[in-house]
């Protein structure tokens, strides 16, 4: 039986973080507020969406370094690997989408919604089409898990490239990135071709397995105030760069994903050692727990902010009732990813994973009379 790599838990912890930053960026009330400190605050929140640059670099990271061993072996499967991606993405993302359908009122009037796009995005696949309509239809936020889809998929390529040629094919990314971030094309959304563009964003998934790789194979045993050094500094040069960003950069392309990058690479790299002082805070088993159910709070908290703002109609100018408005959709949508991740994706990715077990078993039964 193929022995696993350990369960790094500061960096399962640091998934919600990266999921918080997106939902204070969703958090639109506080832009359109009268209230000058509301205003300085969504400026700051706005960058929230580098929680997504975050997620990216994770996911290669830890993709690559949970399947190693798999990998050393010659045991890894592109068709066992694909159906435990889709295990762990489909059922929260259908459940997801057809929460969107009931709650906003799509199914009232189900003639007028634009049938291509609600294919497109049950079948994740509305982050190729540049076109917001599209990419940002239904529940806005999973265009996203659209991309990740895409990484999967092209992971079983990579995943036979030495690190040499996945270096190579990072660096023809962001040699292309660079031309169109000096030659924007009119013809098509700046918005799409650097955030949403999956073409583009399989960079950072590229680098989360290039970290993990080097990683796997030095085993460098770092002492703790190190790691703690590591840690405090990563998140210094974050802060640093959310700063220097929202004050001084202007130019909104390198700022959806490329700007970010270092300081994002630069925290996975830090925590992946789990050995310093925050590491040892963020392997509470509380929030662990957070960490887990990440997934299903990124993917319900737009429906819970948009739906909220709808009940409540909070005054936008008054300090209590923006204040109780946002403590109601954090507090409703951390408990609402909890009882998710707990009824929803465990279970789900348990029968899922079972029931291709069992197929397997089957087809190599009949196989072998």
């Amino acid at each position: 039986m193929t022995q696993k790599n350990k369960i790094i838990h500061s960096l399962t912890s640091l998934r919600m973080l990266a999921a918080l930053g997106v939902f204070v960026s969703h958090l639109g009330i506080l832009s359109q507020s009268s209230i000058s400190q509301f205003n300085v605050a969504a400026k700051y929140f706005f960058n929230g969406y580098i929680g997504v640059t975050f997620f990216y670099i994770l996911s290669g990271f830890i993709i690559n370094y949970s399947f190693s061993k798999h990998m050393e072996e010659g045991k890894f499967s592109n068709k066992d690997f694909i159906v435990y991606r889709l295990a762990r993405l489909f059922p929260v993302h259908i459940i997801s989408l057809i929460c969107v359908l009931f709650i906003f009122g799509y199914t009232k009037n189900f003639e007028a919604i634009n049938k291509e796009s609600l294919i497109y995005n049950a079948l994740l696949v509305q982050s190729f089409i540049p076109i917001s309509d599209y990419y940002f239809s239904f529940n806005p936020v999973s265009w996203s898990i659209s991309c990740e889809m895409f990484f999967y998929l092209s992971f079983c390529l990579l995943v036979k490239f030495k690190s040499r040629y996945l270096t190579s094919t990072l660096l023809v990314i962001v040699i292309v990135n660079l031309f169109f971030l000096l030659n924007p094309p009119v013809n098509i959304s700046s918005h799409w071709l650097f955030y949403i563009n999956p073409f583009f964003r399989i960079g950072d998934f590229i680098i989360g397995v290039l970290i993990s790789r080097v990683f796997l194979a030095k085993k460098v045993n770092i002492k703790p105030a190190i790691c703690s050094a590591m840690e405090i500094g990563s998140l210094f040069f974050l802060a640093f760069t959310v700063y220097v960003a929202t004050n001084y950069v202007s130019y909104m392309n390198i700022k959806y994903d490329l700007l970010y990058i270092p300081c994002m690479a630069m925290i996975v790299i830090a925590f992946a050692f789990d050995g310093g002082v925050i590491s040892k805070f963020l392997s509470n088993r509380y929030l662990i727990l957070l960490g887990e159910a990440s997934f299903s709070f990124y993917m319900f908290h737009w429906i819970i902010i948009s739906k909220l703002m709808e009940i409540m109609q909070p005054n936008k100018n008054d300090v209590r009732d923006v204040i109780f408005y946002i403590v109601c959709c954090l507090g409703i949508s951390i408990f609402f990813s909890i009882i998710s991740f707990k009824l929803i994706e465990m279970p789900a990715n348990k029968i899922i994973r079972n029931a291709w077990a069992k197929m397997n078993l089957k087809l190599s039964t009949r196989r072998s009379l």
